[in-house]
């Protein structure tokens, strides 16, 4: 055997994601205030089932590797995200990553205590940008339109963007946000791997301010 041949992954330890994951605490909100680390997170979530390197990251990122190896480490401190398996590559030790929840879920008490208020808005706006930037190179590569398979002649799902601002009782406010969480498990439940054909982006935000 040569010295520098590539050896086996070790056993498999892929295991299933949470489907929401509440993020209580405030060192997790900070690895979450980061876009390029909600872009690992995307492009690991884009396949739950295939966990990837660092390299493979960078790939389709369009990332020099060493840009994503602090950040790596930072989502893998949180909890974010684990490694699923490793293998030796040239006498290095590779690992393969996986994100560990399918849907992420600030709690209340996270967001309400004041003293957090500067990195619950850094989280929102690193989400908030990472969406649009998607959603305007979407739009400009001209990837919104129309599209029918010949195996089922169905087009996929058009854009939808919704935006309320309203007076409503608390009793509508709290069925209404009990029904968006049933919405979001049901949402990120994973399909199997033969049906999962169509990409889909979804961001939801809801909140009610109180009067000052």
């Amino acid at each position: 055997m040569a010295a520098h041949e590539d050896q086996p992954a070790s056993a498999d330890r892929v295991e299933k994601p949470e489907v929401v994951r509440q993020v209580d605490d405030v060192e997790t909100l900070k690895a979450l205030s980061d876009p390029l680390r909600l872009s690992i997170m995307r492009a690991l979530m884009a396949d739950v089932r295939t966990p990837r390197t660092v390299k493979q990251l960078a790939h389709s990122l369009e990332q020099p590797p060493t840009r994503l190896y602090r950040h790596i480490k930072v989502l893998e401190a949180a909890g974010l995200i684990r490694v699923a398996s490793t293998r030796l590559v040239s006498g290095i030790q590779e690992s393969q990553y996986q994100v560990a929840q399918l849907a992420l879920r600030l709690s209340r008490d996270l967001v309400v205590e004041p003293g957090n208020a500067s990195e619950v808005a850094r989280a929102f706006a690193a989400a908030l940008d990472d969406s649009r930037g998607r959603l305007i190179n979407d739009i400009l590569a001209g990837r919104l339109g129309r599209e029918s398979t010949a195996a089922t002649d169905a087009e996929s799902p058009g854009p939808m963007l919704v935006t309320a601002d309203k007076m409503v009782s608390r009793e509508r406010a709290v069925e209404f946000r009990a029904r968006l969480d049933a919405l979001m498990e049901e949402f990120n439940r994973p399909d199997s791997a033969a049906e999962a054909d169509v990409p889909v982006n979804f961001l939801m935000m809801f909140w009610s301010p109180r009067d000052r």
